[in-house]
């Protein structure tokens, strides 16, 4: 009975245009209310647990290293690096987007973030050059669900934290790396295609001897996923003590190579650090309750015993599995649907033999492109938003990016190496 009241009581809210913070809150209430034991401080007491710990320091970390390497003038250079690396092609400034959006995804851990700082650059910039509104906005926003994927990631970081030995961090943002390569050239591709059938323009063709100084001027920004990563894989730090000296980092680069970053901007730089961290803290806090009763009423179990009575192979349950999460993606953002469905899933993946971290790789890139599936899809807003068109404009040209990513979703599915390939080579 607990469980229906949880799950129903949660879907009902959604479907009332509740924040998915509150829903989780609120049907978490209602079905400790029904119960004969629970006492009500169940919730406030879950809650903390959920949120103490030393490991989710990184996400704050993350967010704030993102925010300074955008406010001190890295956005600029990662974006005219790109223009000119690929500008000389047929629709130079689709194929630049899309870069541009793989090598800010190394530095924010964050989609919206990506699309925020990328999208209010390059999608006016397209529409001036003739690209249709829509077109402009849907490449931005597939382009930017590369943000969770290529590390460092905040949704890995919740998928390693929840799962544990099991999934270590930093080979999941190891494990994130050709996938997100992988995503960029599929949309590329894509993006490719279909300027040459609409005669979009080429943006800029840069001689080959002078690329070498776009790459000098923009390196101290691509220098700091291989400074994170590099001392995560050679046991110098931790994650969450990499995410400090990204920060570090990051203010040093805006400060004094950049110049572009002033005290004057560090205020706003931090109010908005602690609203998107508070967003994410919330979440989690919230989300430790619904997913402890969840456990508690046997339904994760009965769930898993249903997927595994389906088959045993592991490719099997884990093309049902997709096809779950790709609903799931539909109605919710990726990291309450983590919270929610790693305590339910992994227990099935692991009877089964498949490793953690390659599925915790399909199950993070599969719920991220849920960000770019109507009516939930944030990325399809910031977008939208950017370009000055309507959802329906906008998601009329999204058709061949989503499938783009379906494909590339598919590859990482029956090709574990492709995932644990470099974790396996380098740790």
């Amino acid at each position: 009975m607990s469980a229906a009241i949880l799950i129903g009581g949660f879907f009902l809210l959604i479907m009332l245009a509740f924040p998915i913070a509150f829903a989780m809150g609120l049907s978490t209430m209602a079905a400790i209310a029904i119960h004969d034991t629970l006492p009500m401080t169940l919730l406030a007491q879950r809650a903390l647990v959920g949120a103490e710990s030393y490991a989710l320091l990184a996400i704050p970390f993350f967010i704030l290293a993102g925010n300074l390497m955008n406010g001190g003038g890295l956005t600029q250079q990662i974006v005219r690096l790109a223009m000119a690396m690929v500008g000389r092609f047929k629709g130079g400034l689709a194929l630049t987007s899309v870069l541009a959006a793989m090598i800010f995804s190394g530095l924010s851990g964050s989609a919206a973030a990506d699309a925020s700082a990328l999208g209010k650059v390059l999608i006016p910039t397209m529409k001036r050059q003739g690209y249709g509104g829509g077109f402009a906005a849907a490449l931005m926003a597939a382009a930017c669900v590369n943000g969770p994927i290529i590390p460092p990631s905040i949704p890995l970081v919740i998928y390693g934290l929840s799962v544990g030995k099991g999934a270590p961090i930093i080979d999941l943002f190891l494990g994130g790396v050709v996938p997100g390569l992988l995503l960029g050239i599929a949309l590329m591709i894509a993006a490719y295609i279909i300027s040459v059938k609409r005669n979009y323009p080429t943006t800029e063709r840069v001689p080959l001897r002078e690329i070498p100084t776009y790459i000098k001027n923009a390196a101290w920004g691509l220098l700091m996923p291989v400074i994170i990563l590099s001392g995560v894989v050679g046991g110098i730090v931790t994650v969450t003590e990499s995410a400090t000296i990204a920060v570090l980092y990051a203010a040093f680069v805006g400060f004094f190579i950049y110049k572009e970053l002033t005290l004057k901007a560090i205020w706003p730089i931090l109010v908005q650090t602690a609203l998107d961290t508070a967003l994410v803290m919330f979440i989690i806090a919230l989300s430790a309750g619904f997913g402890w009763l969840l456990a508690v009423s046997g339904l994760p179990k009965q769930l898993g015993l249903w997927i595994a009575s389906m088959s045993n192979d592991p490719l099997v349950i884990l093309m049902l599995i997709n096809v779950l999460l790709l609903i799931v993606g539909i109605f919710m953002e990726p990291l309450p649907a983590l919270l929610i469905l790693i305590p339910v899933l992994v227990p099935v993946v692991s009877a089964v033999g498949i490793d953690l971290v390659h599925f915790g790789l399909v199950m993070v890139f599969n719920l991220c492109i849920g960000l770019i599936t109507p009516p939930v899809g944030i990325l399809l807003y910031i977008c939208a938003k950017f370009a000055n068109v309507k959802l329906e404009e906008e998601s009329r040209e999204l058709t061949p990016f989503l499938i783009a990513s379906l494909v590339v979703l598919l590859i990482i599915t029956i090709f574990p190496s492709t995932v644990l390939w470099l974790p396996r080579t380098l740790l």
